[in-house]
């Protein structure tokens, strides 16, 4: 009886297909297991044309030379419940993206053209004013990965532009950038704590505030 429980759970499991729900609902189910009749399965819901076409680039938002696709619970409705997120990236010569972190998600990258310094910081259990450094140059063709909330950095050292891949395990990723974290959060961390913890003046913290404002 046991088995044969467990071949028709199998069976049926493998003939159900992830229930997907459109608009601000599809936020927050990132991990809930819902089904839906197979019957009502629409090839479309799992599908983007061209969204990763270069005329589909849109400059990232506070980035400074780079420009993104991406595809994720918004663009493909189905992903909400499967768990990743693609998105094709053009750094320009120069552009990078500031030390940041995904609290809940893992990354891959993979370098399609040009060449990306890229790292992340590892704590050091035996002494925590100090954490290692584990970076790669990455040229086309070469894959990295980042570990679950990590801090790391991407930067195109290069002379000319980096096309790259990055996926995530999660439908709709959560970036925290370090700099913009401490120094424009809302209500702002003090000015006295801050100076003491970074060894800085006040004034360069104040300067700091504008920057990341």
């Amino acid at each position: 009886m046991t088995l044969c429980l467990l071949i028709c759970t199998t069976f049926l499991t493998s003939f159900t297909c992830a229930y997907h729900l459109k608009g601000p609902e599809a936020a927050v189910l990132e991990k809930e297991k819902i089904y839906e009749d197979s019957k009502l399965v629409n090839a479309n819901d799992y599908f983007a044309s061209s969204a990763l076409n270069p005329n589909q680039f849109k400059p990232l938002a506070n980035y400074d030379g780079i420009y993104a696709s991406v595809v994720d619970a918004r663009t493909i409705p189905a992903i909400n419940t499967i768990g990743i997120t693609i998105i094709r990236l053009i750094y320009e010569p120069l552009a990078l993206v500031p030390l940041h972190s995904h609290p809940q998600f893992s990354e891959l990258m993979t370098v399609l053209e040009g060449s990306l310094y890229v790292g992340f910081l590892v704590p050091n259990s035996s002494n925590l004013q100090k954490t290692q450094l584990v970076s790669k140059i990455l040229n086309a063709g070469d894959v990295f990965v980042f570990p679950q909330g990590h801090i790391h950095f991407q930067y195109n050292v290069g002379n000319t532009s980096a096309t790259l891949i990055q996926a995530f395990n999660g439908a709709n990723y959560i970036s925290a950038i370090v700099p913009s974290s401490i120094f424009a959060s809302d209500p702002p961390i003090s000015d006295d704590y801050l100076a003491k913890a970074f060894k800085l003046d006040k004034m360069v913290i104040e300067d700091l505030r504008k920057k990341f404002s």
